[in-house]
């Protein structure tokens, strides 16, 4: 009978290679195809797989049975299948098809970069496993950011996302805002700074009459201004602010005076306090950011990042 002998901390440095490798595949292709999922979810597909390669291990010295039907190429298939559903079910059949394409194209890529770098640097004819999983990974990321930028673009969003809140009549709504070097919008009245913030981030601040002001400007219809005038309440607080923009050239924007707006830690009043601008629509399709904040409104995160406004956003390029 033959004897191994088996060394649990070489083990436990595989499986967590392993884990790692499927875990950054399953959050690159969840990347590219805009998917969304949770780290959680990540993880348990991550898992899936890693419990795969955990009973392989077993199998292959002879622990446990059925070492060639966990090789199997339609098994590893399945094991794939339940790791893509783990991650993002439910999902529509043609996006999920979409987002196992891209999965198994990184996969085999960086999985072959492994093997061979595996091989490479084997010694005594015993291929290096473990540095060929570290490979495989340092693969899936340069893949990731050359193909598509994957890295830059979660550095630049983490950097130019900054919390916002703002308060008005006692009420307070607090949101996440994109620094953006295409708002140079001016108060009229006053000249401070603006901050553009779509509708459904600030209703609940806002009086129902406000709200239909707001599209009755968007629709351009003619008594949209008289309308302003019959307002009881809010009418020392409200800004017409004119803007231009690509496709629109003489646009007019309703805003507001809050009392108080906090950017990160720091609270803006008084003399130094922006006004608000009232965007009648979603500012960003996929919900990540619903305000426009200027630049020069959030130095303190701008300094931490070399290079500062030349990596932000210019996604509005509105003018006054």
């Amino acid at each position: 009978m033959l004897e191994y002998t088996l060394y649990v901390d070489v083990w436990l440095l595989q499986l967590g290679c392993n884990f790692l490798f499927e875990y950054l595949l399953l959050w690159a292709t969840a990347t590219i195809t805009r998917t969304q999922t949770t780290t959680l979810r990540l993880m348990l597909g991550s898992l899936v797989g890693t419990l795969h390669y955990l009973l392989y291990l077993a199998a292959s010295v002879g622990l446990i049975p059925l070492y060639g039907l966990l090789r199997f190429f339609p098994v590893v298939l399945l094991v794939s299948a339940a790791m893509l559903l783990a991650a993002f079910y439910p999902l529509p059949w043609r996006r999920l098809l979409t987002a196992a394409g891209y999965f198994y194209i990184i996969g085999f890529i960086a999985a072959g970069m492994g093997l061979a770098g595996a091989y490479l640097f084997a010694s005594d004819q015993s291929p290096a496993f473990t540095l060929g999983t570290v490979i495989s990974i340092l693969a899936i990321l340069l893949i990731a950011e050359l193909g598509w930028g994957i890295v830059h673009e979660r550095v630049v969003r983490a950097i130019y996302r900054v919390p916002v809140q703002i308060s008005c009549d006692g009420q307070s709504v607090k949101m996440t805002a994109l620094v953006d070097t295409g708002n140079q919008l001016k108060d009229p009245l006053n000249r401070q700074s603006v901050i553009i913030a779509d509708v459904q981030a600030i209703k609940s601040l806002l009086p129902p009459d406000i709200l239909a002001i707001t599209l009755a400007l968007e629709k351009g219809e003619a008594d949209a201004l008289e309308k302003l005038t019959e307002l009881d309440t809010w009418r020392t607080r409200l800004r017409l602010i004119p803007f231009s923009s690509i496709g629109r050239a003489n646009g007019m924007m309703l805003g507001f005076r809050p009392d108080e707006v906090r950017i990160g830690t720091r609270t803006l009043l008084g003399d130094f306090q922006p006004t608000i601008a009232i965007h009648p629509f979603n500012l960003d399709p996929h919900g990540e950011y619903s305000a426009l904040v200027p630049p020069h409104l959030v130095e303190d995160f701008l300094q931490a990042v070399e290079g500062g406004e030349n990596y932000a956003a210019t996604s509005s390029h509105l003018r006054s």
